[in-house]
């Protein structure tokens, strides 16, 4: 058996697939370590030839990785909660998080910065949202990397998203059930992978049910409740045709959309029937409350955590791609 002579606290980690924070505290003989797991570090100790009077010192060096997240912006409540959620997911592995937000910066500009960061051990990315450039590539290449939400089509990056085509699906087969017929959407930016994938569900919906696809019905957003708000109101002024329900790509322009119909006197969901995207807190708290499509934003950033933890160890990952599930919730709206 190979003998390494001087190894340090992150070989014996990687020997024993755990973490640096358990190595440590497996060797120092804290007592919440599962016995199975001292069994492993200390023999990865014995056949690295670790020197267990360093784990002090090393613990203190290196035992607290610090982890980068990119977010295009932290004013919205998706973005908000999801920095919450992987705020958690790295605390509770006992590493440090610092946080860079692209708004207001050329996001470009601001991933060659995080690029240039020293003693970052990887990077959660969510992607500006016209896609992926250059800087993010060179980023990935000194760097560990895994994207959330947004990706470039192609991309080689981990990436951990929701299955955005079957959950805006689910949400308008429920409006075609209910007896609509006329379903317009407002979409998110079209030229974000996810906003894409949540227009080709809502179409694909209407294909499989034989409802007619009127161009006319679908208006592109930018994911913001004043523009939502604002498309709804000059809709209704056209004295066009109104849809009997909207597909909203997300909850802050479903909230948008429902306030423009009840500025303009149209019952919800009597006239209108309205669905989300997201079941962030606000859309139990909208008149009426918000029939949408629940993101498992918890479970998306544990999942991201876990990848990226996983890369920072050396470890080869078996799925690259992590899709979880988008469920309906019902409410009042719809």
């Amino acid at each position: 058996m190979k003998v390494t002579v001087g190894a340090n606290l992150r070989e014996v980690a990687k020997r024993a697939s755990v973490s640096l924070s358990t190595a440590s505290r497996a060797i120092s003989g804290h007592p919440h370590v599962r016995p199975e797991t001292r069994r492993r570090v200390m023999e990865a100790v014995r056949e690295l030839n670790y020197d267990t009077t360093r784990v002090r010192k090393d613990r203190h060096a290196i035992s607290h990785p610090l982890l980068g997240l990119h977010l295009p912006n932290i004013a919205t409540p998706f973005y908000s909660e999801l920095l919450r959620c992987v705020q958690e997911a790295v605390f509770s592995r006992e590493f440090d998080l610092v946080l860079y937000v692209s708004q207001g910066h050329v996001p470009s500009r601001v991933i060659e910065r995080i690029a240039e960061a020293r003693h970052l051990s990887g990077v959660l990315v969510v992607t500006p949202r016209y896609g992926e450039d250059e800087s993010l590539k060179r980023l990935g290449a000194g760097l560990p990397v895994v994207v959330l939400d947004h990706r470039a089509e192609g991309s080689g990056f981990p990436h951990v998203t929701v299955d955005n085509l079957r959950g805006a699906h689910r949400a308008v087969s429920y409006l075609i059930k209910k007896g609509r017929r006329r379903i317009g959407t407002i979409t998110g930016p079209l030229s974000v992978q996810s906003a894409m994938d949540r227009f080709r569900g809502y179409r694909l919906a209407l294909e499989e049910a034989g409802v007619a696809f009127d161009p006319a019905w679908v208006k592109e957003g930018d994911f913001e409740l004043s523009t939502a708000y604002d498309v709804t109101r000059r809709w209704i002024e056209s004295e066009k045709e109104f849809p009997d329900a909207l597909f909203c790509a997300n909850d802050l322009m479903a909230a948008g959309a429902l306030q423009a119909l009840r500025e303009a006197g149209m019952r919800v969901p009597e006239d209108v029937a309205v669905v989300g995207f997201d079941d962030l807190p606000l859309a139990s708290q909208t008149k009426p409350p918000l029939t949408t499509v629940a993101q498992p934003i918890r479970e998306m950033a544990e999942a991201a955590v876990r990848l990226l933890t996983r890369l920072i160890q050396g470890e080869e990952l078996d799925v690259n791609r992590v899709v979880l599930e988008a469920k309906l919730v019902t409410r009042e709206s719809a």
